[in-house]
């Protein structure tokens, strides 16, 4: 965000408000921000700025409206991250930010050598007695298989995810417990052959480019099903290959020239997933 846009919104007036307002020394702000129990909190929340911020500068602003709406999550709804809304027909799509796993990344030991990184997909607070109690018939299930899934998602919950694959390649310093850049060798050269495919923009930094990477898929091709090809972990799980649930941790498998091959696409290249929610509902 450039330095014109940081002085219209009078960001540092608000950070001084923001601090009085919550009794939190300002000499101390990075302090507090970067304790390892704040740091995830703090990184999955802006995530989803950026990818507002992202999809403005591709999405046609003349046919669709890209919010975040400040919705508190009430108990057995689930709060939209990011809503898409066609201004023509009234679609509204929503999407759901989610960071890559820390260290995920990972070279398959094989003959393909295919690349994985895995996202981090789940609920924040697992779905206790009361909830699965009063969900499990809206939902058509019976309430011990929600009981057996009560921190995954189902595709209903939302329409579309979009990660950033830069958290893949943190690591927790073992001293200080912090989150450190970190990629390995195999990484840096999986990083650099993803970087040289993407010719539309320049970045100053590794760093720089890899979180503005982001990928995006619908919530239907991240299910457990046969047609997605995705296997159930849970141990108690008797649907192993059909549950139907998102899993914990869906993985991005990128082929040897650094392409994803199981229907996560650029964000640069999305609106076609978008507007097909569009034609679908008419």
């Amino acid at each position: 965000m450039d330095n014109e846009i940081w002085l219209n919104e009078n960001w540092k007036e608000n950070l001084i408000n923001y601090c009085n307002d919550y009794d939190i020394p300002i000499k101390y702000l990075v302090e507090v921000i970067n304790d390892p129990k704040v740091i995830p909190m703090i990184r999955g929340k802006a995530f989803e700025f950026s990818v507002m911020q992202k999809l403005k500068e591709i999405i046609p602003q003349d046919e669709w409206i890209i919010e975040k709406p400040m919705i508190n999550a009430q108990s057995g709804f689930h709060d939209i991250d990011i809503r898409m809304i066609h201004k023509k027909t009234d679609g509204v799509i929503r999407i759901e930010c989610k960071l890559a796993k820390k260290e995920s990344y990972k070279l398959l030991n094989d003959s393909s050598n295919q690349s994985v990184i895995l996202v981090k997909c789940m609920r924040s607070r697992t779905l206790g007695e009361r909830e699965t109690t009063s969900r499990a018939p809206q939902l058509g299930i019976d309430k011990s298989i929600l009981q057996i899934h009560n921190d995954q998602y189902l595709p209903q919950d939302f329409d579309i995810v979009i990660t950033s694959i830069g958290n893949a390649f943190y690591i927790t310093n073992e001293e200080s417990g912090l989150y450190m850049w970190k990629p390995t060798k195999k990484g840096s050269e999986f990083l650099n052959n993803l970087r040289s495919l993407d010719w539309e923009q320049e970045y100053k930094t590794l760093k720089d480019f890899t979180f503005n990477r982001m990928y995006v898929v619908k919530s239907a091709d991240l299910a457990v099903n046969k047609q997605n090809k995705v296997i159930c972990t849970r141990r108690k799980c008797k649907k192993k290959e059909s549950c139907g649930f998102i899993p914990n941790y869906p993985a991005i498998i990128f082929d040897n020239t650094s392409k994803p091959i199981n229907n996560w696409i650029r964000i640069e290249d999305s609106l076609p997933i978008f507007q097909s929610f569009i034609e679908k509902s008419k």
